[in-house]
């Protein structure tokens, strides 16, 4: 006859949030992890001891479930001045086994809405031999099972909320476990973007129209001023790239930047634009002068040659008294 699963509950007491890393998407939690299960072979009578304390000495002589933490990068148990466990055993065989652990643990997260995203991360408990026919392990009161201290806080994110969740997972080689999940969200506040990345970025491109108030003429004040926004916007970019993992979609902060950053860029172009264009027609207007006073020089010269020829060939008293057959004119006087 098989024997039936053994229920194991488990609450947890979340001490610490104590960092979010974006770059290894992972979180890092001290929480209180506490067992309950009835074990008859550990039963007592007594009249005077409502339960008996022990430390972690006596956890390796008994059986002890093996919950272990899913995609958990790193973990241990806390050992000063001891080690942090506590098992606690109650006359009719009912056990409690409390430990206190620190744990690095994956979280898939989505940039996409980076810097106005919210996260979704999960601390995931399952045990590791025992599959739901042997173990059936569960959240001992429901949502009250999760308690956490209302003074945890992280300087880039609010915590919104805590709840937690049960489903069974498949192994296809071992079978069936049952699985439970602490959940949070994170909420990520601005106002740190907005005065590192956002207001500057808008300040350069600001400064970068400036150019459009200075004389054309002024080359080195343009150039200058062109260069360095256009250096600064590469250094924001770069600045914020460093501190996020390298993601394959574009994030609404990369789309903010880069049209600012073409802002800029287009500014540079406008003024080499605006001087090439200037320097085209400044030479037209030079070409077009030359050629006005070649003109007026060749006019005057042809004028001044026509004259001196008609001067030569007629004196002026005769072209005043005489007519072309040389004749007196009765009209002189």
């Amino acid at each position: 006859m098989a024997c039936p699963a053994i229920p194991v509950g488990v609450d947890v007491q979340v001490e610490s949030l104590d960092s979010i890393s974006e770059v290894d998407m992972d979180f890092t939690m001290t929480l209180y992890l506490r067992h309950y299960w009835k074990d008859e072979r550990l039963a007592f009578s007594s009249t005077s001891n409502k339960s008996m304390t022990f430390d972690g000495r006596l956890v390796k002589k008994i059986w002890v479930p093996d919950v272990f933490f899913v995609h958990s990068k790193r973990s241990f148990i806390h050992d000063t001045t001891t080690d942090n466990i506590m098992l606690r055993v109650f006359p009719d065989g009912h056990v409690l086994y409390s430990m206190r652990i620190t744990v690095t643990a994956m979280c898939n997260m989505d940039f996409s809405h980076f810097p106005l995203d919210s996260q979704t991360c999960s601390l995931e408990l399952e045990s590791y031999a025992y599959t739901d026919e042997d173990l059936m392990l569960y959240w001992k009161n429901g949502d009250e099972s999760l308690k956490t201290d209302d003074k945890i806080s992280l300087s880039q994110f609010l915590i919104q909320k805590f709840h937690t969740t049960s489903r069974l997972a498949f192994y296809s080689s071992t079978g069936w476990y049952n699985r439970l999940y602490i959940n949070f969200t994170l909420h990520r506040h601005i106002f740190f973007f907005l005065l590192q990345t956002y207001f500057p970025a808008t300040l350069m491109v600001m400064l970068s129209w400036v150019s459009f108030w200075i004389d054309h003429r002024a080359v080195p004040a343009r150039v200058s001023l062109g260069i360095m926004t256009v250096l600064t916007m590469s250094t924001i970019i770069t600045g914020v790239n460093a501190s996020m993992p390298r993601v394959s979609y574009i994030r609404a902060v990369d789309i903010y930047l880069w049209v600012s950053f073409v802002f800029v860029f287009l500014s540079v172009l406008e003024y080499a634009a605006v001087n090439y264009l200037t320097t085209v027609q400044e030479q037209k207007e030079r070409k077009f002068r030359e050629k006005v006073r070649t003109l007026h020089s060749f006019s005057l010269v042809s004028w001044a040659s026509v004259w001196m020829r008609i001067s030569s060939l007629v004196g002026w008293g005769q072209l005043g008294g005489t007519n072309a057959c040389g004749k007196k004119d009765i009209n002189a006087k």
